[in-house]
């Protein structure tokens, strides 16, 4: 059902594109004028937190939040909601843990961690790869969705708008760095809760008020927050969707585009005031996004119509979009707001997405190759990565349109698979003293491995028949096209020739979302895992492989990491600093007559008194 949209509409949407190319024009021009690579990637670490927190925010608040968790609410209840308990714990963790052993370091590229911390160029590598991955695929994601979703409900091309938003974003932030990233992302932030608020008025005036919505839905089996079900396979427990969402916030945290914010601001405290604020604003967002998704299904109750199954609509995916298209384009304007607050969603996390990888490339691959590089050529460099990529993200993002399932289940399942072993490597860094190199790269790469199988698979197994079946929404109010219906259905025509549902027997095989369960060997269960715990098995695979392989190299003989890399309250441990300073006076005392060390120098000689032990010099 396309819609031809008001030419009102197309302006709205091309002012937002607009500004968000202004605000990149004015930073290409301001200030240090982007020519140094402290300005362009981490605007020379002088950001206040205000603006730091709500670029936080956007980086993953994108149009698949906005198009995502609305649709899993209105399918599947109010449990994945609970999540914000996981949400609060990963904010709080990364703030009060992570945020005072990244910023002292001054990071550019998180993956400079992993060197220092295992003194190994290896890891580092092995880090950025996966950490590429990640932001590339999450950037096709979310530029590839929203165009899609829109496409089936108006008369915007996929074909235009994913190159047109891509083009946008590359451009302001190429131009504008660091500096316009975060605040294109503030201005963008206003725009997409705008557009929200709308929505939630106008659905909630149609569903009768905000009492009638939860009593609806609470009828309807649409409201439960507390499924302790142990069993790995159901689809959302109240387990899967906390312990996920913790380990999930972690890595967010503590990703490119998280650490790379952190570190634009002067000091720990301002950085940990960025989180902090951030956490208030993520709650609200993710509340308004879940009573969105409530709304829609108490509307569409009301109506007893589901555009889903009458055939309105291929997929549920494109639900929102539907209802936006099909309730506000009597009122030129708000079409061209819901338009630009879902793009601009994906304004914030593609160029958050840019941002981060030509820091990583750059960081990781091409300045160790390149070393006599000025730092204004550097810069140059780092653009043309921004234009290069954006070009991969594009191409990549036409290629995943065949991907079948809800949006939130496509992202996690996706993205869970890099992710996790991610957060697990810089977990077993941070944790474990005493892990080692081989630890932390056979750990990953092996726990990557783990991931995308059950991905993989996933896809060619039917859904486990435990899953409880929600009532459906009805579609007798429907007038529908009849080509959707089998020879069986029974069909009412009213005086005015509008044609109704009035039997259950329509055949909504073409247009649902998943497969009827069906029979086959038990091994297959872990295909059924949920998506919801994907991120936590590939860091728990992660540590357990890590740890094993350190018992078994001998990394419990070496000497632990320095303290500056591993959590605060574990520097503080008496079996660490112990062993530390015991082992440290050996090397110390095999170097004397050295000048004094400084922390450089001292992880230098630690590396070297690691190879002379396993050779037997020292």
């Amino acid at each position: 059902m396309a819609a031809s949209l008001h030419f009102l509409e197309y302006i709205i949407f091309g002012l937002t594109l607009l500004i968000s190319i202004t605000i990149g024009i004015y930073f290409a021009k301001s200030g240090g004028k982007q020519k140094t690579l402290e300005e362009y990637l981490v605007g020379n670490r002088r950001l206040s937190f205000c603006p730091v927190a709500v670029s936080l925010l956007v980086t993953f608040q994108s149009g698949i939040s906005l198009l995502g968790l609305p649709v899993e609410i209105y399918q599947y209840g109010t449990q994945i909601y609970m999540g914000i308990i996981g949400l609060v714990a990963g904010y709080i963790l990364v703030a009060v843990f992570f945020v005072p052993v990244f910023h002292p370091l001054q990071l550019t590229s998180v993956y400079e961690y992993l060197e220092m911390r295992f003194q190994s160029r290896a890891v580092r590598l092995t880090g950025s790869i996966l950490g590429i991955l990640f932001t590339v695929m999450y950037m096709a994601v979310a530029l590839f969705i929203p165009s899609l979703a829109l496409e089936a409900v108006s008369d915007l091309s996929v074909w235009i708008s994913v190159p047109l938003v891509a083009a946008v974003t590359v451009l302001y932030t190429m131009l504008g760095g660091m500096k316009a990233v975060v605040w294109t992302d503030v201005f963008q932030f206003l725009v997409m809760i705008t557009g929200i608020i709308v929505l939630l008025v106008k659905g909630t005036t149609g569903a009768g008020g905000l009492v009638q919505v939860w009593q609806t839905c609470s009828e309807h089996g649409r409201i439960q927050f507390f499924n302790i079900d142990a069993d790995p396979t159901t689809r959302q427990t109240f387990w899967a969707v906390t312990l996920g969402t913790v380990t999930s916030w972690i890595g967010n945290g503590i990703s490119q585009s998280g650490v790379q914010r952190m570190s634009s601001t002067s000091n720990i405290r301002e950085a940990r005031k960025a989180v902090f604020t951030n956490l208030p604003a993520a709650v609200i967002l993710e509340t308004l996004m879940a009573l969105l998704g409530l709304v829609l299904f108490a509307f569409y109750y009301n109506q007893a119509c589901d555009p889903t199954r009458a055939g309105y609509i291929q997929s549920s995916n494109q639900l929102v979009p539907y209802f936006v298209i099909n309730q506000m384009s009597f009122l030129p304007g708000f079409v061209g707001l819901f338009m630009a607050s879902l793009f601009s969603a994906t304004l914030s996390t593609l160029s958050s997405g840019l941002s981060a990888v030509s820091a990583l490339i750059w960081e990781d691959i091409v300045d160790p190759l390149l070393p006599r590089t000025s730092r204004v050529r550097g810069t140059l460099v780092t653009k043309i990565i921004v234009v290069c990529t954006g070009a991969v993200t594009v191409g990549l993002a036409f290629l995943i349109m065949n991907i079948k399932g809800t949006i939130t289940q496509i992202t996690m399942s996706t993205l869970s698979a890099t992710s996790g072993p991610l957060v697990g490597v810089f977990l077993l860094g941070i944790l474990v003293p005493w892990a080692n190199a081989k630890g932390a790269i056979l750990g990953g790469v092996l726990s990557f491995c783990v991931c995308v199988t059950m991905s993989v698979g996933s896809n060619f197994v039917p859904p486990s028949s435990t899953n409880p079946i929600l009532p459906e929404v009805p579609i007798t109010g429907c007038y529908v096209n009849t080509s959707y219906y089998n020879s069986t259905s029974v069909l009412a025509t009213t005086a005015d020739n509008i044609v109704y549902v009035t039997s259950s027997t329509y055949n909504i095989t073409s247009v649902t979302d998943t497969a009827e369960p069906s029979s086959d060997p038990s091994w297959m269960w872990i295909f059924r895992v949920s998506f919801l715990w994907y991120h936590l098995i590939g860091v728990i695979v992660t540590l357990i492989i890590g740890l094993l392989v350190t018992i078994v190299t001998g990394g419990f003989t070496d000497i632990p990491a320095e303290p500056r890399f591993v959590l605060p309250c574990i520097r503080h441990m008496t079996c660490f600093t112990r062993d530390y300073h015991r082992r440290s006076s050996i090397f110390l005392r095999s170097y004397q007559g050295s000048p004094s060390l400084s922390h450089q120098g001292r992880s230098s000689i630690r590396s070297s008194f690691r190879g002379e032990k396993r050779t037997g010099t020292l």
